[in-house]
């Protein structure tokens, strides 16, 4: 099963919750490929404060440069975006493809930490830690 993980830059949420997500899997013997795009930009590292975030969770970042949501991903099980705006733009863009908004599962928007503190990064990897098992749920139920 592919996922992927979609937020406006691809360096700062996105990543985060592909790696996340990566690490949970592996701890509950999910066998899956996660991957994250955003929605414009490209060619950036991932953002230190998330690399940081990541580090302080025992997780390792991903060593690789953003890219924005293509044809490489049209393939994915499961695509997941930040917004529902996101959402909506993806939807339109790639008819008959599967993208959620994680807004399913927090109940809204996921805020971007993007410019902001290191406790804006952590608090938003808080958030994504409290779904990974709905996420995991949600998946494997096909849903």
């Amino acid at each position: 099963m592919k996922l992927v993980f979609v937020c406006t830059g691809n360096t700062c949420r996105s990543p985060m919750l592909a790696a996340m997500f990566a690490d949970y899997a592996a701890k509950v013997g999910f066998e899956c490929v996660t991957d994250s795009a955003g929605m414009k930009g490209g060619g950036s590292p991932v953002n230190p404060k998330a690399a940081q975030t990541l580090s302080l969770r025992g997780i390792q970042a991903a060593s690789r440069l953003s890219k924005v949501f293509g044809k490489s991903e049209e393939d994915a099980d499961f695509v997941f975006t930040m917004t529902d705006v996101q959402r909506d733009k993806l939807a339109a863009k790639h008819p008959g493809m599967r993208v959620e908004s994680l807004s399913l599962f927090v109940g809204s928007d996921v805020a971007d930490p993007y410019g902001g503190t290191q406790e804006d990064y952590n608090a938003v990897a808080d958030v994504f830690e409290g779904i990974l098992g709905a996420l995991h749920d949600h998946v494997t139920a096909g849903k």
